[in-house]
């Protein structure tokens, strides 16, 4: 592997690990008053979840990208749907909206083997880590952008990982530290974790952008992530100045909902 580029690989790992832990840090800041959130039924399977399945996104879509290379242009194309979607799905629930197209039906099948009292907390990991799952396919967009060896990609998914585990204790402990006070002011919590949405839809959207990008990498060559990352930066923030109200104050009404 050589030395690890700061900018081609060590950042865009962590990059993609802060991106998909974000959502991580909110449920568990949000659900602060649960005192059963441990690291051993938290903190530890949404790290495994957040290294399994972006491994599994990704190589699905390398070996479908392997396997029939003339699929380029469409596999970047559904890449950026998925992720889009995906993105979708979730604004709508932030905004107490019912979406026009879901991908929940899909993984929610899986769930019907689980007994009644392990299906909450599989749920919950499974609600956060999703993202993590589609990241995979924009992966793909990223590993072609940089050159990254296969010993790098593999690296890469316990980069995020380790990312994912670090925020997500951090997140636990400082869910220990509120769940022994009481609310002083909701409206300002509920503010931050808008913000904080703010970040993730940003960092995920632009590795959307980057596979949309990439599926003309035929034609264009291949495009830079931190570039998606200033396009996208622009988008969401029209969108999030759009629907600012109703973003606070369904995140407000959830907060209260959770006492």
């Amino acid at each position: 592997m050589g030395d690890l580029n700061l900018d081609n690989f060590v950042l865009p790992s962590i990059l993609m690990g802060l991106g998909i832990a974000i959502d991580v840090a909110i449920a568990t800041v949000s659900r602060c008053r649960d005192r059963t959130m441990t690291f051993l039924n938290w903190t530890l399977p949404v790290a495994l979840s957040h290294i399994l399945l972006p491994a599994i996104g990704y190589y699905g879509w390398w070996l479908l990208g392997q396997t029939f290379q003339q699929l380029g242009l469409f596999l970047g194309l559904t890449a950026f749907a998925i992720i889009s979607i995906f993105l979708y799905e979730s604004f709508c629930d932030w905004i107490d909206s019912e979406p026009a197209i879901s991908l929940s039906p899909i993984t929610e099948k899986a769930l019907t083997w689980i007994d009644a009292d392990s299906r909450g907390r599989l749920i919950l990991v499974l609600a956060v880590s999703m993202d993590a799952l589609w990241s995979g396919p924009a992966k793909a967009a990223q590993v072609e952008s940089g050159g990254w060896s296969t010993l790098e990609v593999g690296v890469s998914f316990f980069v995020a990982g380790v990312v994912v585990a670090i925020v997500a204790e951090l997140s636990l402990l400082f869910a220990l530290v509120l769940n022994r006070v009481s609310f002083q002011n909701t409206a300002r919590m509920a503010v931050s974790i808008v913000a904080a949405k703010y970040i993730e839809v940003v960092v995920l959207f632009s590795f959307g952008l980057l596979s949309l990008r990439n599926a003309f990498s035929a034609w264009w060559g291949v495009g830079s992530l931190y570039a998606c990352i200033a396009v996208s930066s622009l988008i969401v923030a029209l969108l999030w100045l759009t629907f600012w109200n109703k973003l606070r104050i369904k995140e407000l009404a959830d907060l209260d909902a959770e006492g």
